[in-house]
């Protein structure tokens, strides 16, 4: 999370609170029920009206999609918004003025609407509560700096060339290598390769062709780096210029003009849509960071009314969103089915998901896990807030998430990154710095797995035990908040660039990630050791939502410069994509498939990818954060290695090196 306070300041992602070290088995509240949402019907009533001068005429009630906002057909356009607290509701549009009557739609209450006739198919148009010119909160495109909408039809814009490219296969949710990025800071600097008009834009993403120095950039990147999901950090329509990282929103369901090449409403939805497009058709899925925790301010919805929000900030920008209010969960609702349905998203990281109650999420989810069965969709947040929260039991938290397990959804391992690298912004490492709980690490390497099989809440709810499926438990040690790894790692004291300490450490923290089970993250440059310390500066790159390019861009010379660590980022995604027993699918096969042991302060995993012989351990893996190279005793059989501190590597010894993962596989 990072995110701009009501003016004038952002804060930094808080840190989840510590839980103990994994314990023994707790007791468990009842079961939770997940019940998905119907489709809403529509039941048309009359809609009332009474224009002012000039007074073009209002249309019949036309059939429209079941939702709220500007419903456009070529022959009328449904105006509606939830209105709970006022009667003088109005739009504004193509040179008339309309009331606005209540209505009665399924799954909505407060609902007020008006049909108006003729085809206004790109007008801006603008609502009104009480006086007061508002957003209207479901808009598809909008005036830039207004509170105008502009009528759309979204849905029917397709991408270049017509149709939709073939989405990229994946078997298990545990298949995804998820690597976050910023859509500005990816492609900014001129030495990414990318066309000037496309740095820092949705299509400077997709550029293929792209090298710097001979090294590959951009999209042909993540391809060579063969990560297979991206997680976008915010591009819908937030409240600050860039650089910023838009952690601030405004309209949800808008993309973001300032990351666009266009300015006519429709390019800018094709636009996104190529994006999408263009990631699919090189085998990558697209997961959006979204912030329905808050907003930029509170007069972004405060004009319609104050039941948007929460009577006590849990944000830490003093306008948390309320999704206890049933219209305000549903609003939620229908943005995620937005962006899945118009836009081909794949997925969704939710920022302070902990803000959100679990059982709206798992409404959210199962309803689209069921709308939209075909797409195995991503979704996964930060299980925490900002702030001590009096319905904190209700919320998502490691206790709640078993319960969200039949919606697949995961959340952020706290436990498992502080474990592996101390605090996130001090200067003591932990395990990758050689010292620790190795006992913590084990226990993150099976997944975090819950004491017993099942979705029942746990009473504890910061248990760090919180998994019943490994998808649940997504692993890090770096992302856009905090210390990025390398920084962490020179903050703390270790030198020597790529191939001194510094560079091994960083290799053999995201070693355990990639040798874990659950979904691994991987940050932006960190595979080639990105820096976002000018000058000595830690302050400023400890919170760098609103840095300046020379902090946040990726400088794609660190790829040329730092070769090494690339190519273990490199080799150790690949061995996971080629090593079943790294992405067990479930709370059994963890259980019975994989054992973990400690030897001092070294961590040895068994693994076996066949449950029919879940003691034939074909995969072992090793993490070593001492000073000495270890020597593992390996099953009866003959094994090679094949990852080590530098990358890919067929040997016959049993060598573990110092501060470094060395995996071991069965011939």
């Amino acid at each position: 999370m990072s995110r701009t306070a009501p003016p004038p300041a952002p804060l930094a992602s808080p840190t989840p609170p510590t839980p103990p070290t994994p314990s023994a088995p707790r007791t468990r509240a009842a079961l939770l029920t997940i019940t998905a949402l119907l489709a809403a019907l529509l039941i048309p009533l009359s809609a009332q009206s009474a224009p002012a001068a000039p007074t073009p005429a209002a249309a019949p009630l036309a059939a429209t999609a079941d939702t709220l906002g500007a419903l456009y057909t070529p022959t009328a356009t449904t105006f509606r918004i939830w209105s709970p607290d006022s009667s003088n509701v109005k739009v504004t549009v193509a040179g008339g003025t309309y009331s606005l009557g209540p209505t009665t739609l399924s799954g909505y209450s407060n609902v007020y609407q008006v049909v108006v006739s003729g085809d206004l198919r790109g007008q801006t148009y603008q609502f009104s509560v009480g006086g007061t010119a508002v957003r209207d909160p479901y808009a598809r495109m909008v005036k830039p700096g207004t509170t105008q909408g502009v009528v759309i039809d979204s849905a029917a814009i397709m991408p270049t060339g017509g149709s939709w490219a073939p989405r990229p296969a994946r078997v298990n949710r545990e298949d995804a290598v998820v690597y976050e990025l910023s859509v500005r800071d990816f492609t900014i600097d001129a030495s990414s390769g990318v066309d000037a008009a496309k740095r820092g834009k949705f299509l400077g993403l997709v550029q293929s062709g792209t090298t710097h120095n001979g090294v590959k950039t951009g999209i042909d990147h993540l391809k060579e780096l063969g990560v297979n999901t991206v997680q976008l950090m915010p591009s819908f329509d937030f409240g600050t210029p860039v650089p910023n990282w838009g952690y601030d929103p405004v309209n949800y369901n808008v993309p973001e003009e300032q990351y666009s090449q266009y300015t006519q409403p429709e390019d800018r939805v094709r636009e996104f849509k190529d994006m999408v497009n263009e990631f699919h058709k090189h085998g990558i899925r697209v997961v959006m960071d979204v912030v329905y925790n808050h907003t930029h301010t509170t007069s972004v919805f405060n004009g319609i009314t104050g039941k948007y929000y929460t009577p006590t900030d849990l944000s830490g920008t003093g306008n948390s969103i309320d999704d206890g209010n049933p219209m305000v969960s549903r609003m939620i609702q229908d943005s995620l089915e937005h962006w899945v349905r118009d836009y081909n998203i794949d997925g969704f990281r939710f920022d302070l998901m902990g803000i959100h109650h679990y059982r709206n999420v798992a409404t959210w989810v199962t309803y689209l896990n069921a709308a939209y069965s075909d797409r195995g969709l991503l979704l996964y947040g930060e299980p925490w807030s900002a702030a001590a929260d009096p319905q904190e039991a209700q919320k998502v938290r490691y206790g709640t998430v078993p319960a969200l397990a039949p919606g697949h959804v995961g959340v952020f391992n706290g436990v498992y990154r502080d474990a592996i690298r101390g605090g996130t912004d001090t200067n003591v490492m932990a395990y990758m710095g050689g010292s620790g709980n190795a006992g913590a690490i084990a226990f993150g390497m099976r997944g975090s797995p819950t004491d017993l099989k099942s979705t029942a809440p746990i009473a504890d709810l910061w248990n760090p035990a919180f998994a019943y499926d490994p998808e649940q438990t997504v692993n890090y040690v770096s992302i856009h908040d905090n210390l990025n790894l390398y920084d962490k790692i020179t903050y703390s004291g270790a030198g020597g660039g790529a191939t001194g300490r510094a560079g091994r450490i960083d290799r053999f923290a995201v070693g355990m990630v990639l040798t874990s089970q659950g979904v691994p993250v991987i940050a932006e440059g960190d595979e080639f050791l990105r820096s976002k310390v000018v000058n000595g500066d830690y302050t400023t790159a400890k919170n760098s939502y609103k840095a300046s390019d020379r902090v946040n861009a990726l400088h794609w010379g660190d790829k040329v410069t730092n070769a090494g660590v690339f190519r273990y980022y490199r080799d150790a995604i690949a061995l996971r994509k080629t090593t079943p027993a790294l992405r067990l699918t479930d709370w059994d096969a963890v259980r019975n498939q994989m054992t973990t042991r400690t030897d001092g302060s070294v961590v040895i995993g068994h693994l076996s990818a066949n449950p029919s012989a879940p003691t034939t351990y074909d995969t072992v893996v090793v993490a070593n954060p001492t000073a000495s190279t270890y020597k593992v005793t390996l099953p009866s059989g003959t094994w090679t290695k094949v990852l080590d501190t530098n990358g890919a590597v067929t040997a016959a010894d049993n060598d573990c090196a110092s501060l470094a993962v060395t995996v071991f596989r069965r011939s």
